[in-house]
């Protein structure tokens, strides 16, 4: 017979790995979000949850893993700096797109890619921050 409570925790520490094991990463000041501190250039961002009430009375939230490359370090200053805005800006684009979807209906990433992007040259003030967009959890 095995015991549960071992199991546990070891699927717990092995889930957990992985995090313990990354390199450290530069903290931002925007709660959550860091840079790597490696040679790559790339903002990352909070998860950000978007609530939707839909005409029908249905609440869905739709929850974005975005962040952003960039090679110009100044613009790494401007687009750190930008975060909020940019958080902001995001989730009135996917409140607009997902409020006009049918229920039910698959939202198209490279749509909201394309309209994050042109928020995200329209936040930061110039072209050159590129929007990498991970996931799209709708729930």
């Amino acid at each position: 017979m095995f015991n549960r409570r071992a199991l546990l925790v070891f699927l717990i520490v092995l889930l957990a790995l992985p995090i313990l094991t990354a390199g450290p990463a530069r903290a931002g000041g925007h709660g959550g979000e860091a840079k790597n501190s490696g040679s790559t250039p790339y903002v990352r961002m909070r998860a950000l949850n978007v609530n939707i009430l839909r005409s029908s009375g249905e609440r869905t939230v739709v929850t974005l893993e975005v962040g952003v490359f960039v090679t110009d370090p100044n613009l790494v200053k401007r687009t750190d700096a930008s975060i909020p805005r940019l958080q902001a800006a995001f989730g009135q684009v996917v409140q607009g797109y997902m409020v006009g979807l049918p229920v039910g209906t698959i939202p198209n990433a490279d749509y909201v890619a394309q309209l994050l992007q042109k928020e995200t040259d329209r936040v930061v003030g110039q072209r050159g921050a590129k929007l990498l967009l991970g996931t799209i959890i709708i729930n």
